[in-house]
Order: C-alpha cells, then structure tokens, then sequence
C-alpha cells in the first residue's frame, strides 16, 4: 500500500489525493532521490486543542499531535488504524509556545528520517531489508495552533502568513479576491485607503526569506520561568 502511488495511482486529471496536486509533484522533481523509493513516507502533521470532558466548566487542555501517512491511498490514508499519535501533551493548560519543547523528540526523529541514510527497516513483502526516509509534506492546523506550531504571531501585526510586513492581516487581504470585486475600491474598509494590489505570485525561497528574515520567533519558557528538568542520562522529564 505504501507504493500505491507508483503502482497503482490512475493518473486522469482529477483530484483525490495529495499525490494529485502541483506541490507534490514539485517535490518529487526537487528531490528525486527521495521520490524514486515509493516506499518513503510522506506525513502530515496535524494538532488542536480538545477538552476530554466535555464540559463547558472546565478549561483542562488535551493536544493529541498525530501523522497521518499520505503514501496511503485516499481510501485507508484518514482511517484511524493506519494515523500515528506519537505525542499527547496532557493539560490542564495549554502548552502555547511551550509546544516546542514536547515536539522535540518528534522533530529530533524526522531529521533522522530526512538525512540522506535514513532508517534500516525490513519490508517483509520483498523479504528484503531498505533504508527509510520520510518527509514532513504539510501541516494542517487551525489558525490558532498555526501560531503554536510555527511560533509566529497570529494576532494584529505581522499575523499574515503570506506578507508578513503588514501592520494587520486584513490591510493586504483583498488581493486574493477577484479583480472585478469592488471592494478594493471601497477604501472606507481599509483605514480610508484603496487596495489594488494584487495575489503575490511566484516567489522563490529567496523571497519568502527575505520577508521573514526578521520576524522574531521565540519557542519555549519565556523569561523568569524555570528550565525544563533533565535525567541523569540528559533526557528531558515532563
């Protein structure tokens, strides 16, 4: 099931899977050594906040952070037997910016899984032994925990995730509607001031680098908290 996408996969225009969008296939021309191995896996990470009780009353905070395997086909790949909870952040507060340093074990593991040598593992179908890798392809997160996951902020300044120096996420939203709309025009909406820009396109990794390059992310325990605690053998005690 894990090759589905090189052995099975019908190719006919229509949209089913990840496997059937643009990004996926500029991946695999990006890193074709990784793409050429249909058994490396490609993950999606996804969390939220949930409240285990039920209960209006109480603000107790579960973060159950799952992967989910998207070599799958699109039958099996959101069935609960074959997605991976490898962390639960336990309450009762919610772990804000702190998230970082639950994820640690799990990032430390995806780097593993990235590099170039990867993970000896057995594929008992070929009776063979191969090296696995994996890639994190995407997230998927409500605005909220976007801001969790990626330690920026999501409220008033620098909140949009597509221009960054905006002083406020609404002041450049408009160029993502069509051109025909009116609203640009109605400047009354945006502090008195028409927008005519339009929806930014191809940017390349240079571009996206120099519009963040100065946003200032910081992860884990602020200033004045104490320090997570470590073990005799260095590792951390939650």
């Amino acid at each position: 099931m894990l090759r589905w996408r090189k052995e099975d996969h019908k190719v006919d225009n229509m949209l089913r899977h990840s496997v059937d969008g643009s990004q996926r296939r500029a991946i695999d021309r990006e890193f074709s050594v990784f793409a050429k191995d249909a058994r490396n896996l490609r993950f999606a990470l996804s969390t939220d906040d949930i409240n285990p009780f039920g209960e209006q009353s109480s603000s107790h905070s579960i973060w159950p952070i799952t992967l989910c395997i998207y070599n799958l086909p699109p039958w099996l790949c959101m069935k609960r037997k074959f997605i991976v909870m490898p962390v639960l952040i336990q309450g009762p507060k919610q772990p804000g910016n702190d998230i970082d340093v639950y994820l640690r074990p799990l990032i430390e593991e995806l780097i593993l899984l990235w590099s170039e040598i990867g993970v000896r593992v057995w594929d008992e179908y070929k009776q063979e032994h191969f090296y696995l890798r994996a890639l994190l392809f995407m997230t998927i997160n409500d605005w909220p925990a976007l801001s969790n996951l990626s330690g920026q902020t999501n409220k008033v300044y620098n909140a949009c995730t597509h221009c960054f120096a905006e002083r406020s996420c609404t002041l450049g939203i408009v160029g993502f509607f069509l051109s025909i709309t009116q609203l640009e025009k109605k400047g009354k909406h945006f502090k008195g001031k028409a927008d005519h820009r339009c929806k930014p396109r191809n940017r390349t990794r240079e571009d996206i680098f120099e519009m963040v390059k100065d946003v200032k992310v910081v992860f884990g325990k602020g200033q004045g908290s104490q320090p997570v605690p470590k073990d005799a053998a260095g590792c951390w005690v939650f």
